[in-house]
Parts: structure tokens; C-alpha cells; sequence
């Protein structure tokens, strides 16, 4: 699989081999970008070209010896437990969300890359390994690196040992210490736009759809999962009765089910846009709205129990839509 087939494949490749003809390779680069646009499939593509595998589909590339993998784990949880875990996940899916792998291991809003990943690294890079031979170590939603794992990488990344290029990806570059970021070169990948996500789900798709994307194409294919589709007409229904006013007694049915939706935070996330989009709410009630999504994401992420929290947030939605002359004071209240 060529890097091509991946959003933003083709702009990466150019500058990748463009540095490697150069001989100017960084020590350490930091891929920023929203989620589901592609950069761990081309993180994977960047290590198959260092350990010489060519073109070929980077899952492979995950078993490589010189492959090193830092992902966000429970600190319960060993680290070769969550890598291999992660492996196995990857395979089925290079555009795996931060959210599914949540799911995949049963916990919520409790992950991080801790300082015990330092000690581990220091062991990897410690092993013997054939001349001029490179090792790749990728970190994986590197925004949740502690604070102490960040500080406890700084020697290894300002001083690396020869042929190691260390991949911070993340969502959020301004998550990482000033300190760790001043020592990598950073690639920025913006949203992908409504032109490529069509292209890359091949149909014709409608605007509050691609809306709600964010320009991620993961979550697009979420969108447009029939797994999915009960839980977002539930999210769109939600919405339209708390603009009528529906007594929130008559809501039940559809609270019920959004209660049961998988990765519920995300899709208020996603909810958020059709508030912004919709045209009869004045300013004010769309900023009321988000900040009550948000805040409902957020708390549902913190193991509150969606049912009540969804009540609660109809209940406020519904006085503050309702209002005559809707202030923004309303927002502080």
C-alpha cells in the first residue's frame, strides 16, 4: 500500500524523501493534526522506508524489531501488554481512534504515556543492533505524555544515539513542554476538506455530514457506519425537540438510546456542528448550545451516568433556547 492511499500521503512522502536525499533527517519530528486524517499509516510508511520494506502495506511494519511503540495506557496495565494490544488493534484498523482504543480496553478518560515509558526506551535503545541500521520509536497521541515522561525524554531526543528518529504524533502540540516541542521539527496537517473526504469515501455525500466529520476521515466513517446511524438520528431528534420544546417527559425514548450510544462524548463532539449550523439559532443560543455539549462530553467522560446528565442538559437547553431576547449572560448563569 503506497502512501498515496493515505490523506496527505503524497505532500508527506515528497518532504520525507526530500530530507532523506538532503541527508538532513531530524532527530525527532512532531506531526500535529486532528485525529483520522492519517498520520499514524504514514508514520508507518516513514519507518518501512527507513527499515527498507519499500512500498509495501505498513502493518507489517508494526512487528519490525526496530519498530518502538509508546501508546496511552491505564497505569495498571504493563506496557507490552497495551503495545501488543495496540498491534493487534492497528491491524485491524490504521485509523484507529483514541476513543476506540478506550473501548478496546474497557476504561475512560484515564489514560496516559507515563514516565516508566523513559526507563523502557532507555532498555530499547540500549540492545546491539546491525550497522548502520534504523530504529523508529512512535508516539502515539503523544499530547498525553505526563508531564515527567516529557521531561525524562528531553536527553534522549536532544542527544539520540545514531540512526534514531524519534515520531511525536498528537492532536494538540501546545499538550507537549515547550522544552520537548523546541527540539523537534514539526509537520502540521490541517483538517482534510470536503472534496478529499468525498473522494475517500468514493460517494456523494451531504454537507451536514461532512459538517460533522471535522474533517476527519475516521470519524466520517464512523458517520456512516450503520452501527452508527440509530445514534446519530437520536442526536439530530434530540435536538429538533428541544428547539420545539418537547416536554422533556416525551424525550425518554431518545434520551434512552443516545444514553446507550457508543462513544457518546464523541458524538455530542459531532453535535456540536449541527448547533453551529443551524439557522434559526442567534448567536447566543448556538454558543449556549456547544458549551453545553462540551461540557456534557466532559463529563461523561469522567464515568458520570449519561441518562441523567442528557435530562439535565435538555432541561438547560430547552430554557435557554426558549428565552425571549436570549443574553449572553445566560452562558455564566
Amino acid at each position: 500500500m503506497s502512501w498515496e492511499q493515505w490523506p496527505y500521503g503524497s505532500v508527506a512522502q515528497e518532504r520525507w524523501e526530500r530530507l532523506r536525499a538532503q541527508e538532513r533527517l531530524p532527530a525527532a519530528l512532531l506531526w500535529v493534526g486532528p485525529e483520522g486524517i492519517g498520520k499514524t499509516p504514514l508514520a508507518l510508511q516513514v519507518a518501512a522506508s527507513l527499515f527498507g520494506q519499500g512500498k509495501e502495506t505498513p502493518v507489517p511494519t508494526l512487528s519490525h524489531p526496530h519498530l518502538w511503540l509508546a501508546v496511552p495506557k491505564p497505569s495498571s496495565m504493563p506496557i507490552e501488554e497495551a503495545v501488543n494490544r495496540f498491534r493487534e488493534a492497528l491491524r485491524a484498523d490504521l485509523l484507529l481512534s483514541l476513543a476506540e482504543w478506550e473501548n478496546l480496553l474497557g476504561t475512560k478518560g484515564s489514560l496516559s504515556i507515563g514516565v516508566e515509558v523513559a526507563r523502557h526506551l532507555q532498555s530499547f535503545l540500549s540492545l546491539s543492533v546491525p550497522s548502520g541500521s534504523w530504529r523508529v520509536i512512535v508516539f502515539w497521541h503523544a499530547e498525553l505524555l505526563t508531564r515527567q515522561a516529557a521531561n525524562a525524554l528531553l536527553k534522549l531526543v536532544e542527544e539520540p544515539p545514531a540512526n534514531v528518529l524519534f515520531l511525536f504524533l498528537a492532536t494538540r502540540a501546545e499538550a507537549l513542554p515547550a522544552t520537548l516541542r523546541s527540539r523537534c521539527q514539526v509537520w502540521r496537517f490541517p483538517p482534510l476538506n470536503d472534496e478529499a473526504l468525498r473522494a475517500l469515501a468514493g460517494q456523494e455525500l451531504p454537507i451536514a455530514t461532512l459538517r460533522m466529520a471535522r474533517g476527519s476521515y475516521a470519524r466520517l466513517r464512523r458517520l456512516l457506519s450503520p452501527e452508527q446511524t440509530p445514534y446519530i438520528q437520536a442526536l439530530r431528534s434530540w435536538l429538533r425537540a428541544i428547539w420545539a420544546s418537547t416536554p422533556p417527559a416525551d424525550l425518554s425514548e431518545t434520551l434512552e438510546l443516545l444514553a446507550q450510544a457508543p462513544q457518546l462524548s464523541e458524538l455530542l463532539l459531532m453535535g456540536t456542528q449541527l448547533i453551529l449550523d443551524h439557522p434559526q439559532l442567534n448567536l447566543a443560543q448556538k454558543a449556549l448550545g456547544v458549551d453545553t455539549l462540551l461540557s456534557l462530553a466532559d463529563e461523561i467522560e469522567a464515568h458520570l451516568s449519561p441518562s441523567l446528565l442528557l435530562w439535565e442538559a435538555t432541561v438547560r437547553l430547552q430554557k435557554g433556547w426558549q428565552a425571549p431576547n436570549f443574553p449572553l449572560e445566560w452562558l455564566h448563569s
